[in-house]
């Protein structure tokens, strides 16, 4: 018998449920003249990428494609393609080709055949796997830029971030997202009637949930139920005994314990649950959060499959057993203080801290009074380190920059300047770049550049031209340079950065526009000098003070960040031209993308005028602190966005900035102050 995926896949983009930006794209390069374009899908594992190819597939050699840009299926050809000539059409399972090699052998075939005549299609699935081989994506390159007339390249991926940015950049982005719910339940029973099954929507939608929402692993669920039950008829009861998820009623009995208020039968009921302390826990919280949302409140969220899946009746059992005991309590005000009892459950807690927080749940729902957000509830990480007359206590987006005591001269680097370059290199060491060891000078009067603006540019294209060569040495390519000016040696750029292969840099800088430079004078004209890194980052410290060589000796913090007499330096004039930068990914808008990507302030030994601690290599336990929290937080938000996923309704998208908001200040109020009260000095 034919599988349901395989016997319902869609043939034509107005038979695909949902992915209707998707559909719009492909279709109209259709309805281009057939066009053939560089497609990129990327989404989940059963989202239709592969029915969406073939389609287009199709639809390129079709004779009289429809106004929809779907094929005919009338004409020569596609009768050709339905008797199963699918000529024009290549297929290429990336994971099946064990090198690289043999791959670009096979595309090269391929390529070889497509020059029939017929517009082709050369499909990559998996094309994320690619990655694990060396160059990779770079041989790909030329052949997609510059494929033969009537060629496409269509890549389909589950892992996006893998595949390079170039081929990236030379394909059409189209992502494929989960269907709504309604979406779901609707293919569902439009397929069950097709194949003559009764069916309850509370089993469909538990079916949907299960499936994740893809087209075809609900398909595939549906098929499951269809040959395993012995009956026609679908249940939500039969479907969760089907798929091991039959624990209901088990939580609604609980619940009804919960809202009894007698915490013997609470633990006899949690303890003769079938399932370990995490899923119950788990399934607690959702089931909380839909009571209040979805019945108290009145909103249109998606919960859990489980969850959207009690009956109404089984609600009722658990509001019905509160308002008993409560009877003149507000139920949404009281459930709304028991949602602020549960800390966002995250790997991080073991099943001893998760018995904890059911306690306190508990203790709190017996003694039946309404939780306010105010009241503290108890805390399962340490309590932030409040430090007397110490900027550290106080939270970063709060804090003034003090910089009212600054003396201002063009001459000079500002502390401005200062400030950036610190945060910069902190910021490398933190996420877990090596750190610089290389400081580079170029003089740009030996290349016959008096004028600023003239050296400003000479400077930009060095700097490019340097990344590249960094990069290709296996470094990480970021820096921070300055500018300065002065009258023995005129304008000079000053890099630090990270020099993996010290002799190929050598080579290189003495090659680099070697023509153009003063006679006499060649080797003069770039200096570079290397540090070794000693045990607590000393030689990456060491380029830092001497890039802010040039700072305000008059400011005064000029002495505490102890610059060395042989670095200081007049940064001198340089007219309104840019005087400090650094690698885009070492500057302000990377540095807020890492706060938010592990829902932590970064730390700053200068920012907290902590000047004992600038040099001692605190950054190397931040950065596995770091990791450690970023790990957590990733988890934390994944179960977040789980618990209020986005439908494509106005109101879901509210939802789920509110609950982001509140993750991140209960995630902030946790936390410890670091790294003053935690990182010891070596």
């Amino acid at each position: 018998m034919k599988r349901l995926a395989l016997k319902y896949r869609p043939q034509t983009f107005e038979k695909v449920v949902g992915q209707e930006y998707p559909k719009r794209i492909i279709s109209q390069l259709v309805l281009n003249g057939q066009s053939c374009a560089n497609l990129l899908l990327h989404g989940s594992v059963g989202s239709g990428k592969t029915t969406l190819v073939r389609i287009y597939a199709g639809a390129l050699n079709c004779e009289r494609p429809t106004n929809s840009g779907d094929r005919c299926f009338d004409c020569d050809r596609c009768k050709a393609l339905n008797a199963g000539d699918d000529t024009g059409f290549y297929e290429l399972d990336t994971p099946k080709f064990r090198t690289r090699r043999t791959l670009q052998n096979e595309i090269d075939r391929v390529l070889e055949a497509a020059k029939d005549g017929k517009r082709s299609v050369i499909f990559l699935d998996e094309a994320h796997v690619l990655s694990k081989y060396p160059d990779s994506f770079e041989f790909l390159l030329k052949r997609v830029e510059e494929p033969p007339p009537g060629v496409s390249f269509c890549f389909a991926t589950t892992a996006v971030e893998r595949i390079s940015k170039a081929l990236r950049s030379r394909t059409i982005n189209l992502e494929l997202r989960p269907l709504t719910h309604e979406q779901s339940v609707g293919l569902l029973a439009r397929t069950s009637n097709e194949e003559g099954l009764t069916f309850h929507n509370e089993a469909l939608s538990l079916l949907a949930g299960l499936g994740e929402h893809q087209p075809r692993n609900m398909l595939q669920a549906l098929d499951n139920m269809s040959l395993i039950n012995d009956k026609t008829e679908i249940t939500r009861d039969r479907v969760a005994q089907v798929f091991g998820v039959d624990y209901i009623e088990h939580l609604i009995q609980y619940f009804e314990a919960l809202g009894s208020g007698d915490l013997r039968l609470q633990m006899t009921k949690f303890l003769r649950w079938p399932d370990n302390v995490r899923n119950k826990a788990r399934l607690i919280q959702l089931f909380l959060v839909g009571l209040y949302y979805v019945d108290l409140c009145g909103l249109d969220v998606s919960v859990e499959p489980v969850i959207e899946s009690i009956r109404e009746e089984e609600r009722r059992r658990v509001t019905e057993a509160f308002t008993k005991r409560l009877p003149s309590i507000d139920l949404k005000a009281f459930f709304g203080g028991l949602l602020n009892v549960w800390p966002v459950v995250t790997s991080g807690l073991s099943d001893e801290a998760l018995l904890a927080i059911l306690m306190r749940f508990q203790e709190v729902a017996n003694h039946g009074e309404i939780v306010v957000p105010s009241i503290e509830v108890a805390r399962l990480t340490p309590e932030p380190v409040a430090e007397a007359d110490s900027a550290a206590g106080t939270p970063r987006g709060l804090r003034k920059r003090g910089d009212e005591d600054a003396p201002k001269d063009p001459a000079c680097l500002s502390r401005g300047h200062v400030r950036e370059i610190f945060a910069a290199a902190s910021f490398l060491v933190q996420q877990g770049h090596p750190p610089f060891n290389a400081r580079i000078t170029i003089r740009h009067r030996l290349f016959g550049h008096e004028e600023q603006a003239e050296a400003s540019r000479h400077f930009g294209r060095f700097s490019q031209a340097l990344k590249g060569q960094l990069e290709n040495w296996g470094g990480s390519g970021l820096r921070i340079f300055v500018q300065e000016r002065d009258e023995k040696e005129g304008s000079c750029g000053r890099v630090i950065a990270h020099v993996p292969d010290a002799e190929a840099a050598n080579r290189w800088l003495k090659k680099w526009h070697r023509g153009d430079r003063v006679a006499g004078k060649e080797d003069d004209a770039i200096t570079l000098v290397m540090l070794p890194e000693g045990d607590r980052l000393d030689g990456h410290w060491s380029c830092v003070r001497w890039l802010c060589g040039g700072f305000n000796p008059a400011d005064p913090i000029f002495r505490k960040l102890d610059i060395e007499p042989a670095f200081r330096r007049v940064a001198g004039d340089i007219v309104k031209r840019t005087r400090q930068d650094s690698s885009e990914s070492l500057g302000d808008a990377a540095r807020r993308k890492a706060e938010l990507e592990c829902g932590m302030d970064l730390v700053s030994a200068f920012d907290d005028e902590q000047w004992d601690r600038l040099y001692d290599g605190w950054e190397l336990e931040e950065f596995r602190y770091r990791k450690e929290q970023k790990l957590l937080w990733q988890a934390a938000l994944a179960d977040m966005k789980a618990r209020y996923p986005l439908d494509g309704s106005a109101r879901s998208g509210e939802v789920q900035n509110y609950e982001l908001e509140e993750l991140r200040k209960r995630w902030a109020a946790s936390a410890p102050v670091r790294p003053w009260a935690i990182w010891s000095r070596p």
